[in-house]
């Protein structure tokens, strides 16, 4: 009997990604299923070649259900196709795939569902962070994932709607493409082009914490370079809220806050194991709550003692 699952991430470094192989193998472990995981280090052509080889290629014999983090929404829309209809489970991460549903009409005994944290709720604790850190309102500079993915829309989506209505301005959205580099170089840019004059910043808010780590370097070079030293000293927020990592920052004073994105390891690879050994479907898509850290209510009372 086929007990192998496929994992198929995209960034061997992230830690968030990392914490979702952890989880999937222990919960994998638990259910006595075995993980082969693969990297696609972003790139949607990779990522096609190491599940065709799980479908048709020499893991295929093993392989029992694919979990995916698409590169990008709908780029795997074919493969997936293709993977149901071999009879493999299909369940995807963090990203939109419009075949899923007609999918799950096509094979009803075959595990078909998304698991993602809530991203425009996401988005909304990111703008409520901004209305905590910044009462009286205030300019900030908002570093989004690539763009092009529904994570990063959809958190864009959910700040905008959260902080409606205050003084916050935060029109100014730059690409951080996720990671530290881009975002470093992106936020220069935007510094050298936007605070050679006397323009006030007031917040950094990041999609991720990596980013964050980018735009904090920006923000101590560009500084000198403009003979701004203030600058180092602005605020930034991120996501991900690693234990040894985005919280850490926070209780180090790097970041004024982060949030805490729960791993979808665990319930992702549950959803196969139920499948496999009780015969039961998940539902179309599994929601996954995050949470504010410090907490909204600390946020909130911290600055109102600093106003």
């Amino acid at each position: 009997m086929k007990r192998t699952v496929a994992l198929c991430l995209l960034d061997k470094a992230n830690g968030h990604q990392q914490l979702i192989e952890k989880d999937a193998r222990a919960a994998a472990k638990r259910a006595r299923l075995e993980v082969e995981t693969y990297f696609a280090e972003g790139q949607v052509t990779a990522q096609v070649k190491q599940i065709y080889a799980c479908i048709h290629g020499e893991a295929a014999a093993r392989t029992c259900a694919i979990i995916v983090m698409p590169a990008r929404d709908n780029a795997l829309n074919r493969v997936a196709q293709d993977a149901v209809r071999g009879g493999l489970g299909w369940i995807c991460l963090h990203r939109k795939m419009d075949c899923l549903s007609e999918l799950r009409e096509k094979f009803p005994q075959i595990p078909i569902s998304t698991v993602t944290p809530d991203q425009v709720e996401i988005g909304r604790i990111q703008g409520r962070q901004f209305r905590a850190l910044l009462p009286r309102g205030g300019r900030v500079l908002y570093v989004q994932g690539n763009a092009t993915t529904s994570p990063a829309r959809a958190r864009l989506e959910g700040m905008r709607e959260a902080i409606a209505g205050s003084n916050i301005e935060a029109g100014d959205v730059i690409d951080g493409n996720w990671i530290p580099a881009d975002a470093e170089h992106m936020v220069a840019g935007w510094l050298r082009m936007v605070m050679s004059g006397k323009s006030q910043l007031d917040l950094i808010g990041c999609q991720n914490d990596l980013m964050a780590t980018g735009a904090q370097k920006a923000l101590e070079t560009v500084g000198v370079y403009l003979n701004r030293p203030e600058l180092a000293t602005i605020r930034l927020t991120g996501c991900d809220g690693l234990p040894d990592f985005g919280q850490k920052m926070v209780n180090e004073g790097k970041l004024a806050a982060t949030i805490i994105v729960p791993s979808s390891g665990t319930p992702a690879m549950e959803i196969v194991a139920a499948a496999l050994d009780r015969q039961r479907l998940p539902p179309p898509t599994v929601i996954l709550s995050s949470a504010s850290y410090p907490s909204e209510t600390i946020l909130a009372g911290g600055s109102r003692k600093t106003t």
